[in-house]
């Protein structure tokens, strides 16, 4: 009889076990008893959309001053910074981060990677899909409600500027954002050094304006040759603009709207 009670009292903490271990396994990270959602970012970029998702507190591994961020190797400090975090958010292409996690032993469970391309539309989705994991909706709502109405007040200076009738010339990593605006893209050049054959075949497509990347700038050879206007945009957050909604409008004053 008393082999009986046991071995029904084992089944039933395991029973309970499984099922605690079930309900982890499928809850949002914020659903339990932290009472602060605290987020490692890979750089400012990734830890801008968690800031946008509602994180209560996000720490950034990448200095902002780096011109490009995803160049930055890992100190073993920040070993120590995963231990504190919630969560860590990356977005896939930053070569020290593989590194690190793999020298952490960062459980996979609590890593969560974004998409980082700048048009409201993803920012919006990415900030969605974290909030959701971290618990944060609420915050990612009121959020939302203030990235939409800079973003629609940027669309209408744009208008203003007649966008749709500016030829640009664009650097890859930057012709999201360029054609959420509007402008009238003639030509898209990569990040790779051009030689003196594709400059001249992008000087002759005549552009009003050359939109390079501030973060690896490849453009102006091309602006000598076509004698055009020349501005340089950022994807990454910086100093000066440490969040999305900050990012955007200095962006847009970079190109005057």
């Amino acid at each position: 009889m008393n082999f009986i009670k046991s071995n029904s009292f084992i089944k039933s903490l395991f029973l309970i076990t499984f099922l605690f271990l079930l309900i982890g396994a499928v809850l949002p990270l914020g659903c339990f008893a932290e009472s602060k959602v605290v987020v490692v970012a890979s750089t400012s970029w990734t830890g801008s959309i968690a800031e946008a998702a509602g994180a209560d507190e996000v720490r950034v591994l990448a200095p902002l001053e780096l011109k490009h961020p995803p160049e930055y190797d890992y100190r073993p400090g920040d070993i120590a910074r995963l231990s504190e975090a919630t969560a860590v958010v990356y977005a896939g292409y930053e070569p020290f981060m593989k590194k690190l996690l793999e020298a952490a032993g960062y459980p996979e469970s609590k890593t969560i990677t974004v998409v980082t391309t700048n048009t409201p539309d993803n920012l919006k989705q990415q900030a969605r899909r974290l909030a959701e994991r971290l618990g944060t909706q609420k915050k990612e709502t009121q959020w939302e409600k203030q990235f939409e109405k800079v973003t629609a007040e940027l669309l209408k200076k744009a208008a203003a500027q007649n966008a749709a009738k500016t030829k640009v010339l664009v650097q890859q990593h930057q012709q999201p954002f360029v054609k959420w605006l509007g402008f009238e893209i003639v030509g898209v050049f990569s990040a790779g050094e051009l030689t003196p054959a594709k400059v001249l075949e992008y000087a002759n497509l005549k552009p009003d304006l050359v939109i390079d990347n501030f973060h690896n700038p490849q453009g102006k050879p091309i602006v000598e040759v076509a004698q055009c206007k020349y501005v340089e945009l950022m994807n990454f957050p910086s100093v000066k603009a440490p969040t999305l909604i900050d990012l955007f409008r200095e962006n847009a004053g970079r190109l005057g709207l």
